[in-house]
């Protein structure tokens, strides 16, 4: 069957679909303290549970900043509830954010991102720690397959990357790259959903169904 511009139905719904896929508006989800922690937590051998607002200091503006306990073990700064959930449309988008340490000496290498959604963790390790000293580093982590991300000891898949997202429940990012005492410092986060809207499901449905009566057609 055809439609009046000649194409087959399936195909015209396709493009339809992609149309709305890509005309949809991204969503940032940010943290830039300006005024406030913004919820943000720590978890691990910090000396608090909680990090340390500064108005000032910030790339540019507030930031936050935590120590170390030297008790053993890394410490991460954990993201508040409005970094979590449903997070299926920031697949493909950049996860953001900007670092500083207080010294250069005995750095370590470990995971810098930790996602954890549904009883799966994935792990990211940037292979660059912030330096040099003192200077605030920009990250920018793809949330896909294209990057080093692991499920264990194994390559995460994209099916592990969406199934994490779609029920997000923990974001971390290491905030310890000195074996010893330090401190270290966070700023800008930001990552970018993109909403799908409930027409493009329909649709979505549609197209499945073409493609269906087309094959035993």
């Amino acid at each position: 069957m055809r439609n009046i511009f000649g194409r087959p139905l399936h195909i015209a719904a396709a493009a339809a679909l992609l149309m709305q896929i890509g005309n949809a508006t991204a969503a940032v989800i940010e943290s830039t303290f300006d005024s406030s922690a913004e919820g943000w937590v720590i978890s691990g051998d910090a000396t608090s549970g909680l990090p340390t607002f500064l108005a000032t200091g910030g790339n540019p503006g507030g930031h936050i900043e935590a120590d170390d306990s030297v008790s053993g073990g890394i410490w991460y700064f954990q993201a508040p509830t409005k970094f979590l959930g449903d997070l299926s449309g920031a697949y493909g988008e950049l996860l953001q954010f900007d670092l500083r340490q207080s010294g250069s000496g005995s750095q370590i290498s470990r995971d810098d991102v930790i996602l954890n959604g549904g009883g799966l963790q994935l792990t990211r390790d940037t292979l660059a720690n912030p330096l040099p000293v003192g200077e605030w580093v920009s990250y920018s982590v793809r949330l896909d397959e294209s990057e080093a991300w692991m499920n264990g000891g194994a390559a995460a898949t994209a099916a592990d990357l969406l199934f994490v997202l779609s029920s997000l429940d923990r974001l971390r990012i290491r905030g310890e790259y000195i074996n010893g005492a330090d401190t270290g410092r966070l700023d800008n986060v930001s990552v970018s959903v993109v909403p799908i809207p409930a027409a493009i499901y329909f649709l979505g449905s549609g197209l499945l169904g073409l493609l269906a009566s087309r094959r035993r057609g």
